[in-house]
């Protein structure tokens, strides 16, 4: 914590017309002052320099406003650093200042700005913000502490965001903005060095390949083909390629090349290029959507990865799958299936995947339990018994 003194002082280098010294607030951090003014002035003659307070007849009520002043300003920095907040010149300026409540929003906006996202990050920082705007609408940057963080934490759980790893992802947001915000020594302190925040364990699930025949073997009647057609067929689609839902949604017609099967991308996520041998299957899919579109035509018709992921809720159903199928879970089964049941190295599934790292990759390593259990039937030392 920053050690700090706040003392009402009359300057003497400066005198009005009447001979009067105006009167600051002087406040010391670390060795280095600043002055605020008062708007009030007093003759020499009237004030105590000693107690810091006007003397004589006729001051009564010039000292009490001037000990709230001092009195109300020590409060709030008492208050701060209780939260875990040092004080510093740029929190005192706030307090007195009483900038606008988007002060904090607008360096929220200006330092997303700067980052120039993609699209399903910026997302993100977008559903940030609306949350933090929910769960407290006028933010000071001094306000940003241990108890702001912790409340705000609290606040994402009782919106039932324990699961999937929302609560995570809103923190990992903001702790990316205030530590953009200490760097630019709007703070002195980031809340996020003493509250720690734990990542969702990774959903390793997938469909088997019973599951996937039956999805993609379901009859639809006429209505359910015209809700469900572009959902199935893509969710599909990522399970024969292991695209995810981004860069399905910008695939175009000049990214596939039918005659050899393969697809080259620059992946939305990761900006890297990618090429992807497909199948028998997923050219089928592909022919459903391609024929008569000119090369720079999007395949898929637009849709939104939340209207995806609700649809494919009740064609789980329908196929009677029961498990929470959502549309990255094509990929789970993409690279599942490779790992477990084509045995294809992870070094290849890691590269058709567009994995930076392996690590990534090695949650599909035995992640079918009965080929676990299957191997545990013949597994045993020496000679078989």
């Amino acid at each position: 914590m920053n050690n700090y003194s706040i003392k009402i002082v009359r300057r003497t280098d400066k005198q009005n017309a009447k001979g009067e010294n105006p009167l600051i607030l002087q406040i010391i951090i670390n060795s280095r002052s600043k002055k605020i003014g008062l708007k009030e002035s007093i003759d020499p003659k009237f004030w105590d320099d000693k107690n810091s307070k006007a003397i004589g007849k006729g001051f009564k009520s010039l000292n009490v406003k001037l000990n709230k002043i001092k009195s109300d300003l020590e409060a709030h920095c008492s208050l701060k650093e209780a939260g875990g907040v040092s004080i510093t010149f740029d929190l005192i300026d706030r307090y007195f200042k009483g900038k606008s409540d988007n002060d904090f929003y607008q360096l929220f906006d200006e330092i997303v700005e700067a980052k120039g996202l993609k699209e399903a990050t910026a997302y993100k920082y977008s559903l940030l913000r609306k949350r933090l705007k929910s769960y407290k609408s006028n933010i000071y940057t001094s306000d940003i502490d241990y108890n702001f963080v912790k409340g705000f934490d609290s606040y994402l759980k009782k919106l039932e965001l324990k699961e999937g790893g929302a609560v995570y992802n809103m923190h990992k947001c903001l702790k990316s903005i205030i530590n953009q915000i200490y760097l630019m020594q709007k703070i002195s302190f980031s809340p996020y060095n003493n509250f720690k925040f734990k990542g969702p364990k990774v959903n390793d699930e997938f469909l088997h390949e019973e599951e996937v025949v039956r999805l993609r073997n379901l009859e639809l009647d006429e209505e359910q083909i015209k809700k469900y057609k572009l959902t199935k067929d893509m969710f599909l689609f990522s399970c024969y390629t292991g695209l995810r839902f981004s860069d399905c949604d910008q695939l175009l017609v000049k990214n596939v090349d039918l005659n050899n099967s393969v697809i080259s991308i620059v992946q939305k996520k990761t900006d890297d290029i990618l090429k992807i041998p497909f199948s028998a299957q997923a050219k089928k899919v592909l022919c459903k959507y391609i024929i008569g579109k000119k090369k720079d035509e999007k395949i898929f018709p637009s849709i939104t990865n939340q209207t995806v992921n609700n649809k494919l809720k009740d064609l789980a159903d329908l196929a009677k799958i029961n498990k929470r199928v959502h549309f990255h879970l094509a990929r789970h089964t993409f690279g599942s299936s490779l790992v477990n049941s084509y045995n294809i190295p992870l070094p290849l599934v890691s590269k058709l995947l567009g994995h930076k790292n392996i690590s990534n990759t090695l949650i599909y390593t035995n992640s079918n339990f009965s080929i676990l259990r299957d191997a545990m039937k013949n597994f045993s030392y020496g000679k078989k018994s």
